[in-house]
Formats: structure tokens, sequence, C-alpha cells
């Protein structure tokens, strides 16, 4: 969660616990028993540590690392 949570602009912290918090404070109390399990498999199957698949995320337009890495390295290799 720590990972996926950073990588996709959830939360800031820069250690799990702040993460836990922010998450806490930004997350519907009604989704809070699902998100985590849709945080780990989402970055079990999907936004993989060393090959994100962005081009099949479903969330990548709301990413933050799609839109400041993925998105400019697409524009300076054009």
């Amino acid at each position: 969660m720590f990972r996926v949570a950073r990588r996709i602009g959830l939360a800031s912290g820069d250690n799990p616990e702040k993460v836990e918090l922010e998450l806490l404070k930004n997350i519907p109390k009604k989704w809070l028993k699902n998100a985590h399990h849709w945080l780990i498999l989402h970055g079990r199957y999907v936004c993989k540590a060393r090959t994100p698949q962005c081009a099949i995320c479903p969330i990548s337009k709301y990413c933050q690392y799609y839109n400041n890495v993925i998105l400019v390295e697409k524009k300076n290799a054009s």
C-alpha cells in the first residue's frame, strides 16, 4: 500500500505511518474496508513495482506517476 499510494499520489508521506494517516484522512469511511484490498491488488496486478502497466490502468489519468513521469518521457521521446 505504501508504494502504490505514493506512486498514484494518494499520499506523500515518507514512512508507512504517515501514509496511513493521510489515507485515513482522505478515503471516505464507507470505502475504508475495501480500499486496503483495492490498493494491494492494484499494486500486484497493474501498478507493479518494476514494470507498471500504465497502458491498461483504469486510473492512469488521475495517477501522479503516469502524468509526471510516463507522459513526460513520451513527450521528450517525440
